[in-house]
């Protein structure tokens, strides 16, 4: 079981126990449009960043789910739910801004595919290791791209959120391995 539903960023407290927040047909809003063309740059630069980095992650779960019926296959299927969720977030709003999103998108979807398949062969352990790898280096982008491009304070605050959101991944990850539900197991 998780140990913490609660993560707090320094600009905000956000609730990671929540897989997919609710979205209402009032949130779509078309935005950018009073916006400066290198400040819409720096936006699509980052969501398209972000856009193809979330359905890598996506991948890597969806590969490392095994048939087994496991609390890791069950965590893994929430983290799976989770990063879609943070896809679909990036997409929307880069249609939002009037942008599409990248060609080579279907590049991360394979390394999604071998990051995950490559770790489910490799055991337990290394499935963990991975997840906890790559949200590790999730989080460093999103500090990255937080920092460097001025987002409208919607987009922010959803940037935030999915940031949390990998924390706590990096968390669950962490205490499985110390659970001695995975011990067992490698």
């Amino acid at each position: 079981m998780e140990k913490n539903y609660r993560q707090t960023l320094k600009n905000g407290d956000y609730d990671i126990s929540i897989i997919r927040p609710q979205l209402l047909s009032e949130d779509v809003k078309l935005r950018g449009r009073e916006m400066s063309p290198s400040r819409l740059k720096a936006i699509r630069k980052g969501l398209l960043t972000l856009h193809t980095l979330e359905l890598m992650a996506a991948n890597i779960y969806k590969f490392q789910i095994t048939r087994e019926p496991s609390e890791l296959n069950r965590q893994l299927i929430a983290a799976m739910c989770n990063e879609m969720t943070h896809y679909q977030d990036f997409q929307v709003k880069l249609l939002k801004y009037g942008f599409k999103p990248g060609k080579l998108r279907w590049a991360f979807w394979l390394v999604g595919f071998v990051f995950g398949f490559g770790s489910r062969l490799m055991g337990a352990k290394a499935t963990l290791k991975t997840g906890i790898w790559v949200e590790t280096k999730a989080v460093q982008d999103y500090d990255q791209l937080l920092s460097s491009i001025d987002w409208d304070e919607d987009s922010r605050r959803i940037i935030e959120k999915d940031q949390a959101d990998e924390y706590g991944h990096i968390n669950r990850w962490k205490n499985l391995i110390e659970s001695s539900q995975i011990k067992n197991k490698v």
